[in-house]
């Protein structure tokens, strides 16, 4: 019993605000600080999740060292462990290129987005009889 009303509390308390618990906790507001308090008093368990992305969101924030990153993604994926098992799991795979954001704050996320561009661009271009008509198609968009 204590479980359903654990969740008709959380279904209910959740449908408004649920954006605003993805939002980051500084860019709240003081009403939308309290929509996201009273869901979280719903449920410990999301509360816990809530806290932790915060603290995940405030290790990526701050300027650190990547050994010091490291360390505090440690402490990070052990506070996590029971919540987060898959996510924590796939962090621990590629710590080593995580860490590496830390050293002058890159992503790959531009040539991702060129790649994802080239791509929509050959299915555009499907029935292209050449690998020239595609190049130039390609240097036509990226120009």
């Amino acid at each position: 019993m204590e479980l359903h009303s654990s969740l008709q509390c959380i279904i209910t308390c959740v449908a408004p605000p649920k954006y605003l618990i993805l939002k980051s906790r500084s860019e709240l507001d003081a009403e939308q600080e309290e929509q996201v308090e009273e869901v979280l008093r719903c449920s410990q368990r999301l509360r816990k999740a809530y806290e932790l992305k915060e603290s995940f969101r405030d290790i990526y924030q701050s300027y650190q060292a990547p050994e010091e990153a490291r360390i505090q993604l440690e402490k990070w994926m052990k506070e996590g462990e029971n919540l987060y098992c898959s996510c924590i799991k796939t962090i621990k795979n590629h710590l080593d290129g995580i860490c590496h954001y830390f050293i002058d704050r890159t992503t790959s996320g531009v040539m991702e987005g060129i790649n994802n561009k080239i791509k929509l661009i050959k299915r555009q271009a499907y029935g292209f009889t050449n690998f020239e008509n595609l190049r130039i198609r390609l240097l036509a968009c990226f120009s």
